[in-house]
């Protein structure tokens, strides 16, 4: 093993020294000393030169693409070795990718925080979710050859080339996504079954638009047949290993809900509807939440908590397709229908505008509000800009947004904690079995027998503070003299700000209706008398002071003002793939080369 690490780090030099060769970048002398180039990615956005429209996002952003590819081609053949052997390629691409980083993620405040956090929204309806979630989730740079027939299988295509991810589907789901987005087309296929003309359903970001200028979703085939253009798809991945992934992923955890999305891109075929609901049945079957009506519309005032108890753990949203007699089909009795209440318009490269909006629409469920960005070469090349932000996805949280879809995730990406919206950090720390929201709008544990106001909610969702001061167990008398309301734990960041609105002094402290049981943090509880009467706090000999709430029907301006895809492929962006596909073969030869002359001590 030793000597296979020693090798690993050779490798990674050698592609390195290639690659800093061909960037005009000092060669690596080591995997410990080398200066990587996802440092010159960051020098190039930083320059005056990334200013300039258009050009300096696609001149970076190409650069970004080279050395994130290289890094990916050191990483394959690394991940048979050990755990956290695929790091050694961050003197590529600086980025420490492997299966150790996400065991420590497993271990961090952050993945116990998230964990947390999805208790609190469980019960709430789907206006008031917010999902981590990724954008094309199944576009990733880790799936590879098959080594022992059981590792997930990818060969070079043009997706899996130009990734939006850099983790499985697995791993995602194990940095807590419970969003996951999978783009199906109708193309052909090494996986094709003899009766589907070569065809099958495929997991590819590309784009079934035509030159007609025909609807991308549109129900009904295309004016020139079955000749779309679905550009970028190759022979990529069949829709049944994505679903097999995530069934396993589910069968190990047997408490989890996940909200599956489908990009639709079929062409409205028939056939294809039909197969991959057939795909659906049989690998998720019973695990999905089906509609009750033919690909009938979202209801987004149902919860998890309704849809877990029908025996569910996956909830499929998409567009309807034909399928048997010109009907949605199979695919109908799997698949609801997104809506007119999805929203997934709007940039969210400079968000904050936006915020008045998304929390009106948080506050009036008229909306189930999508943000993604996409981080891939080709939208690059495009002219699109989307990007998310630590900063951003914080404001988006607050605002209310329901799902961010978050390209290139890492475990030690900010935009993790950045989803939290409850604990503070490092807590809930042990001692205190009560939560109650700080002076910093996050949740701490405390003694709940410490007198603190208590935060109140009424049927239309508006929170009010308390001027008495009171243990919390007494939490749930104070609110109840408040004729509507009950003690109550927000669902979600925008209603916890409502809270921090509500306060009469910002530096208040407020019990919310979430404590400890049986080593358990449970929300709403019914009463004081559900928990042991010995930690509910001694009721105070004096009666609580008059209750005078404080409404907070919306964001604060401060926060208010400091909060704020497509692309038409043509005929010359297949050109621009091929040159792309030719100069990354040739560059992966050089770079084998290179590696192979610094193994055997060549220059």
């Amino acid at each position: 093993m030793r000597i296979r690490r020693r090798s690993s780090a050779a490798l990674a030099v050698g592609l390195a020294g290639a690659l800093f060769a061909a960037l005009g970048l000092p060669a690596a002398a080591s995997a410990d000393s080398a200066p990587n180039a996802g440092g010159l990615v960051e020098q190039c956005r930083l320059s005056p030169a990334a200013s300039v429209p258009e050009a300096g996002t696609r001149a970076c952003r190409t650069v970004e693409s080279v050395t994130s590819g290289t890094a990916a081609t050191c990483r394959m053949p690394l991940y048979e070795v050990a755990a956290d052997t695929p790091e050694t390629c961050a003197v590529v691409d600086g980025r420490a990718v492997s299966q150790a980083r996400i065991a420590a993620y497993q271990e961090s405040w952050v993945h116990r925080a998230l964990t947390l956090q999805r208790a609190l929204d469980e019960a709430a309806p789907l206006f008031e979710e917010q999902l981590p979630h990724t954008h094309n989730t199944f576009n990733s740079s880790y799936y590879r050859l098959p080594h022992d027939g059981v590792t997930p299988t990818a060969y070079p295509t043009l997706t899996n080339q130009d990734p939006n991810q850099v983790y499985s589907i697995t791993d995602q789901l194990q940095m807590d996504v419970r969003a996951i987005e999978l783009d199906l087309h109708w193309v052909p296929s090494p996986y094709a079954h003899p009766d589907t003309g070569g065809r099958w359903v495929t997991l590819c970001h590309g784009d079934s638009d035509d030159p007609t200028g025909q609807n991308l979703y549109s129900h009904e085939p295309s004016a020139l047949g079955n000749a779309r253009f679905h550009i970028g798809c190759t022979y990529d991945r069949p829709l049944e290993y994505g679903l097999a992934e995530l069934r396993s992923w589910l069968d190990a955890h047997s408490d989890q809900f996940v909200l599956l999305y489908f990009e639709n891109q079929m062409e409205g075929n028939a056939q294809a509807h039909d197969v991959a609901a057939a795909l659906v049945d049989r690998y998720l079957g019973s695990l999905v939440y089906r509609p009750t009506t033919s690909c009938g519309a979202v209801d987004y005032n149902l919860s998890r908590a309704t849809m877990e108890a029908t025996g569910a753990r996956v909830l499929i949203v998409g567009n309807c397709g034909a399928g048997g007699a010109g009907t949605p089909g199979l695919w109908g009795t799997w698949v609801h229908e997104r809506g007119p209440l999805w929203d997934e318009s709007g940039s969210p490269t400079n968000y904050g505008d936006a915020c008045d909006a998304d929390s009106n629409a948080r506050r009036t469920h008229s909306s189930f509000r999508r943000y993604f960005e996409d981080s891939t070469w080709v939208t690059a090349m495009l002219g699109s800009t989307q990007a998310i932000s630590a900063g951003a996805t914080a404001d988006m949280v607050r605002c209310g947004v329901n799902i961010i879809g978050m390209d290139q995730l890492t475990p030690e990406d900010q935009r993790l904690p950045a989803l939290v919206w409850s604990w503070a950090t490092d807590e809930p720390r042990a001692g205190g079995q009560c939560a109650y929201q700080g002076a910093d709008g996050r949740f701490h544990a405390g003694d709940c027998g410490a007198p603190r106001h208590a935060a109140c909610t009424d049927a239309a969702g508006n929170w009010y503070v308390t001027r008495a001061a009171v243990p919390w167990g007494r939490g749930f008398n104070v609110c109840a003299q408040l004729p509507g309301t009950s003690f109550a734990v927000p669902a979600n960041g925008y209603r916890n700000q409502l809270i921090v609105a509500a306060k009469h002094d910002p530096g208040a402290e407020v019990w919310v209706n979430y404590r400890e049981l049986e080593s358990t943090w449970t929300p709403n509880l019914p009463s004081a008398k559900t928990a042991p009467a010995a930690t509910v706090g001694a009721v105070p000999t004096a009666g609580p002071a008059p209750l005078a709430p404080t409404p907070a029907l919306g964001l604060s301006p401060q926060l208010a003002n400091a909060s704020r895809r497509t692309a038409r492929d043509s005929l010359v962006l297949v050109v621009a793939l091929l040159v792309v596909a030719a100069a990354g073969r040739l560059i992966t030869q050089a770079i084998f080369r290179r590696g192979r002359r610094v193994r055997r001590g060549r220059p």
